[in-house]
């Protein structure tokens, strides 16, 4: 089964040892617009509310860079 967008963003969320606070602070800071309530029930699937796909990816794929690694979380366009 193929995983939803949601869950692929949790998923590389945890993987890259962020908490959702740290999560939500650089999703904001990139531009992200919704509520933390929003993106929340968005990470536990609970909405399907658009929420900025690409830019949790951005997010977590700096994390991932800051800690020398690749940016492993693919962009809307490779999903």
């Amino acid at each position: 089964m193929t995983p939803t967008p949601n869950e692929i963003i949790e998923a590389a969320r945890v993987q890259a040892g962020m908490t959702f606070d740290e999560l939500w602070l650089a999703y904001v800071g990139l531009g992200g617009s919704v509520a933390p309530d929003v993106l929340r029930a968005y990470l536990g699937g609970s909405t399907a509310q658009l929420v900025g796909y690409d830019v949790l990816a951005l997010a977590i794929n700096e994390r991932f860079v800051d800690q020398g690694g690749d940016h492993p979380v693919p962009y809307s366009d490779d999903l």
